[in-house]
């Protein structure tokens, strides 16, 4: 394999790695706004039948200070927002409520179920696409409590931002994420009575596609970008230098 082989291979693969952690980290989300109305406990009052979880909160809707505040929630509408100080990625995630639970393929026009997708998953690498991140939130008292929020509020906080979380609500735990979270909920003394959950699910089943080929167009982009910059970098530092 000569020089020219080696930098067009090398090129392609370093840039195909950045390619995918671009795609796995990246959220474009923010790409698409939500056309939603702050909401009031008075919205929430007259329309009972509406789930308000991942809404813009209203002033009046109560906010979460403290560990205890979130033990004390009873009810599925029983709504809450929160402004934490802090959080922590616990690096284990849940499959989206939404998601189909068996991956399919559709060959000839026949569809055949194939393997199921894990309930919760370990990883080191952001999975948005069909599993939501479990964090500790950290509140104003700094107890911690344990949240699903979205990757770009999640990004704001740890950058310092001060920022209002959507309406949420308390949902359950399952016992294998018991299991996986127990460790670090032991250690920042979080009870694991539930998760402060803020996703609109809707919503993100609507954009879920979009969502995603933005997703891979954006990777692709960035694979070109880097292949060829890193082609006519490497031409410039070795092959030159051969030639002169």
């Amino acid at each position: 394999m000569n020089k020219k082989q080696i930098i067009l291979f090398g090129s392609a693969l370093i840039s195909l790695a950045c390619a995918f952690l671009w795609f796995v980290n990246w959220n474009a989300e923010g790409l698409f706004p939500k056309d939603q109305s702050t909401v009031t406990m008075r919205d929430i009052e007259d329309h009972p039948e509406k789930n308000f979880t991942g809404y813009p909160a209203g002033e009046d809707i109560a906010s979460l200070k403290s560990a205890a505040d979130f033990t004390q929630i009873n009810g599925e509408r029983d709504y809450r927002t929160a402004e934490p100080i802090g959080i922590i990625s616990t690096d284990v995630y849940s499959l989206k409520p939404w998601v189909k639970h068996y991956r399919t393929k559709t060959y000839k026009g026949r569809t055949t179920t194939g393997s199921r997708k894990a309930e919760v998953i370990r990883s080191a690498f952001t999975m948005g696409i069909d599993y939501n991140h479990y964090y500790l939130l950290e509140l104003s008292d700094h107890s911690y409590i344990l949240a699903q929020l979205s990757e770009i509020e999640a990004s704001a906080i740890s950058n310092g931002d001060s920022i209002k979380l959507p309406i949420g609500q308390k949902v359950g735990l399952s016992e294998q994420a018991r299991s996986y979270l127990a460790p670090i909920c032991k250690q920042y003394g979080v009870e694991m009575n539930g998760v402060f959950y803020t996703f609109d699910n809707q919503w993100q089943k609507e954009h879920h596609l979009s969502v995603l080929v933005v997703r891979l167009v954006a990777s692709v982009v960035v694979w070109l970008v880097l292949s060829i910059g890193m082609v006519l970098l490497g031409n410039a530092l070795f092959l030159k230098k051969e030639a002169q």
